[in-house]
């Protein structure tokens, strides 16, 4: 398990681009296919106006977590869509490329003025590829809190004055095709001239309830149709399977829910005393812990003053991240940029694997020695020693993350005194071609470049340090997804970085360490409900 840092998020998701946003989530492999295709990815871009016409211009960058890769050094490559091919069945092994393409291509097939039944089919193919991350999301509140999210929201009792004033909010479309029992239906009235009526929905002190328990029930069926498809899968019934997946699938309700513009399942969660019932949180362990799961607990994790309920929503939001972006790309703009007028790029790195720094070199490193022997207690020296002799791995089990990567490019590209390159020198072709990539993506601003990397999770604590070190050394500035304030086996990337930015990076980890040990008061493993402080600093996980 990585460890948990108080540092403060770095940019909000807001300021992102959706297009980026919603593109990276799709393009992220969701599945375990084999370990060639098992990768984290980072994207940049940016839409180029000529004057005339407009394009999206993109760079996927890999994070490669297997030392038994087949791939030994960097390789640029195209992506192509082609809307003559059937899309491979989702549980075969595919490439990274290939599965890059066919979400491309998926998305590409939907035409200018879709049908439903192109929805529904773009939706199923979306789902039913990515679906072993969507089925960790689903259940991710078993890994969170100590009690069930979707049957708290189902047996919620208010208080009698939750919300200050009745609002009548006119019933959206998708709200009809919903099945509600009789007893759980929202009172309606209608509204306007006789010849326009409009549906209008009550949401009061009254009617709260009903729209928990109407959000609870949503979630309470994603979990059936998520369990149903998973007991299939395992027990080789390919139609069971199918008929489940085509039901988790077609249920984008609760991605309405939550994005509708009344904000009725924000205020349920953060304005009623419905917040207050999510209480309890775990240590972010469960019984079928895998990579994903991993990965999407620490993206839980909570953010620097968010309430419990916002933790909530935050949760729900992931979940339908994939109803979510296919319904922003599906929109005309999007739709149209995406048939006919973009350019996609893979880079894929190799596994990193490094030989990582005895106890001797640690001793020995200035920074280390101005923290913690020159003026600790002889007790606190030799505690720390013992803690690292304890818990120092002798082999590295990280690799370079795909957002350093990137954003190692992107200063390597936007600086002169950044052009540095350790031990994996870019090839001619890929300076080239890099160069062009990356140079719409940076725009100057106040003598600050601006740079956008997207992530379809939150960054670790040491990308953002990075990102940190960066902006003082070179005033350039990232914009990407906030931090977990996990610490991962991490090493740098070998294009772009300068080493006296790396050397500002370690003396912040050993601060790290010095606070994580000096600040200790209970027993080093104890679990308690600062969900902060459930992480040792040297209990290591794979990312």
């Amino acid at each position: 398990m990585g460890h948990r840092s108080w540092g403060e998020p770095s940019f909000d998701l807001q300021q992102i681009p959706s297009l980026l946003c919603h593109f990276v989530n799709l393009l992220t492999p969701g599945d375990v296919f084999s370990p060639e295709v098992k990768k984290a990815i980072a994207m940049t871009g940016a839409i180029i106006h000529d004057g005339v016409n407009e394009r999206f211009q993109t760079l996927v960058v890999t994070q490669n977590l297997y030392p038994r890769s087949s791939l030994t050094e960097s390789k640029l490559e195209q992506v192509t869509n082609n809307l003559q091919n059937h899309f491979k069945k989702s549980n075969d092994d595919v490439s990274l490329n290939e599965h890059i393409s066919e979400i491309w291509t998926a998305l590409a097939s939907y035409d200018s003025e879709p049908s439903t039944d192109t929805h529904i089919a773009l939706s199923r193919f979306v789902i039913n590829r990515c679906r072993r991350k969507v089925f960790a999301r689903i259940f991710l509140y078993q890994k969170t809190w100590h009690v069930d999210v979707a049957q708290t929201l189902v047996d919620w009792t208010p208080k009698a004055n939750e919300l200050p004033e009745t609002h009548w909010l006119d019933a959206p479309h998708w709200f009809s095709l919903i099945g509600l029992p009789p007893d759980k239906d929202v009172p309606k009235r209608k509204q306007g001239p006789p010849d326009n009526q409009v549906t209008q929905l009550e949401f009061s002190s009254n009617t709260v309830h009903l729209w928990a328990s109407f959000l609870g029930h949503l979630i309470l069926m994603l979990e059936r149709y998520a369990a149903e498809a998973q007991k299939m899968e395992n027990e080789g019934d390919t139609l069971g399977f199918k008929t489940a997946m085509t039901q988790l699938s077609d249920c984008a309700a609760l991605n309405c829910f939550v994005s509708w513009g009344a904000d009725v399942v924000k205020t349920l969660l953060t304005k009623t005393t419905l917040a207050s019932k999510f209480y309890g949180f775990t240590d972010g362990q469960g019984d079928n812990e895998d990579l994903y799961d991993s990965d999407e607990s620490d993206n839980l994790n909570p953010e620097h003053r968010e309430s419990s309920g916002g933790r909530v929503l935050r949760h729900l939001k992931g979940i339908a991240a994939w109803h979510a972006a296919i319904a922003s790309l599906t929109t005309p703009t999007y739709s149209k940029i995406i048939r006919s007028e973009l350019s996609l790029s893979l880079l894929e790195i190799p596994h990193a694997s490094f030989d990582i720094a005895n106890l001797d070199d640690i001793y020995e490193a200035s920074s280390f020695n101005a923290l913690f022997l020159s003026q600790s207690s002889i007790a606190f020296k030799d505690l720390t020693k013992s803690i690292l002799k304890r818990h120092l791995s002798q082999t590295f089990s990280g690799t370079v993350h795909a957002e350093a990567t990137l954003m190692g490019l992107l200063t390597y590209f936007s600086s002169s005194s950044s052009r540095v390159a350790f031990e994996m020198p870019l090839r001619d072709d890929h300076v080239a071609a890099l160069d062009k990539l990356l140079e719409p993506a940076s725009i100057i601003i106040n003598a600050t470049t601006e740079n956008v990397v997207a992530v379809g999770r939150k960054c670790c604590w040491c990308c953002d340090r990075l990102r940190v070190e960066l902006l003082g050394a070179n005033r350039t500035r990232f914009k990407f997804p906030s931090s977990n304030g996990v610490i991962y086996p991490w090493s740098p990337p070998r294009v772009g970085v300068d080493v006296k930015v790396l050397q500002r990076l370690e003396f912040a980890l050993f601060q790290e360490l010095y606070a994580a040990i000096s600040n200790r008061t209970v027993p080093w493993y104890w679990l308690g409900s600062d969900p902060f402080i459930h992480f040792s600093p040297f209990e290591l996980r794979e990312s």
